[in-house]
């Protein structure tokens, strides 16, 4: 999901900020994906997912709650699982003529969040290569921690969620694990 304006890329980072922490979005972004309709069904999909949020306890909180009462265990491990995905219209109606079946790119995308929707994983398969955004929902840098995306079992190492994990193969996913190291 991206879209080209004035030479600015519009990705699933931008779309994600624009919702839930609009205020660290350069305003030149705003203003494209406010622009942009083919915008509009991500950006409610992510509109819910913050109202769905709101008022829960965060990791950070019930980490500092397991610190400080013995009685309290806190997992290392969060479980996410797959949620049902917008339809993104195409932006236009034209096709052109490099636009034919065998050359077009398929592109498929699943969002995963776990039960507290305090974490939102992204997997993004297009082509022969598979990108992974990891987002939380409480606009933490989240460091040093592993995923392990079931049913195959692949586990791949982050030193945080600054950038997306990218994958030169493209992968399927039915579950996905964060693991605290």
């Amino acid at each position: 999901m991206s879209s080209k304006n004035k030479n600015i890329l519009i990705e699933e980072q931008d779309l994600f900020a624009f919702v839930f922490f609009p205020e660290n979005l350069a305003k030149e972004r705003i203003e494209i994906i406010e622009a942009d309709r083919s915008f509009e069904e991500a950006i409610e999909f992510y509109k819910k997912l913050k109202s769905e949020s709101v008022n829960k306890p965060d990791y950070m909180l019930k980490q500092k709650l397991a610190d400080k009462i013995s009685a309290y265990s806190l997992s290392n491990v969060i479980q996410l699982y797959p949620l049902k995905e917008p339809v993104i219209p195409k932006q236009n109606g034209n096709r052109l003529a490099a636009d034919s079946q065998e050359l077009k790119l398929k592109m498929t995308t699943k969002t995963f969040v776990d039960n507290d929707k305090e974490y939102l994983i992204k997997v993004l398969n297009y082509g022969e290569m598979t990108k992974v955004f990891v987002f939380s929902t409480k606009d933490e840098l989240v460091k040093n921690f592993d995923i392990i995306i079931e049913p195959h079992n692949l586990k791949f190492h982050f030193e945080d969620n600054s950038e997306p994990l990218k994958i030169e193969h493209t992968i399927e996913a039915e579950k996905i694990e964060i693991r605290f190291n």
